[in-house]
């Protein structure tokens, strides 16, 4: 039986993955997890054969807190299941340690044959995440007209307040939105998130 934990940071989406997941007879959900900190203790505790997380979790970003989840169980393979359909982003989570990539808009039989195949000691990313990582580095990344004026503002050196104000735009927006960038460019940081806006002529 290969047991999983979800951590997702909306509750009715974690039992819905966990009851398409229950469907097949050789996996079952322990438990689910609305932050990073509750999947870490539960990783922690029940010491699951897969992790499925989320990126954007309420207390931070899921594939920045992969050595935690490594610390915390290190027979636990994680499987970030998400709706970043970047290549950038599946390229971070590579890099960082997970053992799988899989989009919230895949089948529940492709969900169940990942988590089987992970389990088994491969690796696996959903059809449309092989797709996106084909074309990694030929194309400039899809942004919005907003996304596109906050990325400049922030090249320019504007803080998140001055971006707020100057857009007439909610704090919280603009901190939202800051996050989203980086998500898509695959940055950490906003250093970086300048570095790449640059060298990709985004600005």
């Amino acid at each position: 039986m290969i047991d999983v934990i979800v951590a997702d940071d909306h509750k009715l989406v974690a039992s819905g993955i966990s009851r398409l997941i229950d469907a097949a007879d050789d996996i079952r959900v322990l438990d689910d997890a609305q932050t990073i900190q509750e999947a870490v203790e539960k990783t922690s505790q029940l010491k699951p054969h897969i992790l499925l997380l989320d990126v954007a979790m309420p207390d931070g970003d899921g594939i920045d807190a992969i050595p935690q989840f490594v610390k915390a169980s290190k027979r636990t393979n994680i499987i970030i299941l998400t709706t970043y359909a970047e290549a950038a982003v599946i390229r971070r989570a590579m890099e960082g340690g997970a053992s799988g990539y899989i989009l919230k808009s895949t089948s529940a039989e492709e969900l169940i044959m990942g988590i089987r195949k992970v389990a088994s000691g491969d690796v696996f990313y959903c059809q449309e995440s092989q797709g996106l990582m084909m074309g990694y580095g030929e194309s400039e990344p899809m942004l919005t007209v907003r996304e596109r004026e906050i990325l400049r503002l922030i090249v320019e050196g504007k803080t998140m307040k001055q971006i707020a104000d100057k857009l007439h735009l909610g704090f919280e927006t603009v901190h939202s939105y800051t996050k989203y960038l980086r998500q898509k460019l695959g940055c950490n940081n906003t250093a970086s998130l300048v570095r790449t806006a640059i060298e990709r002529h985004l600005v």
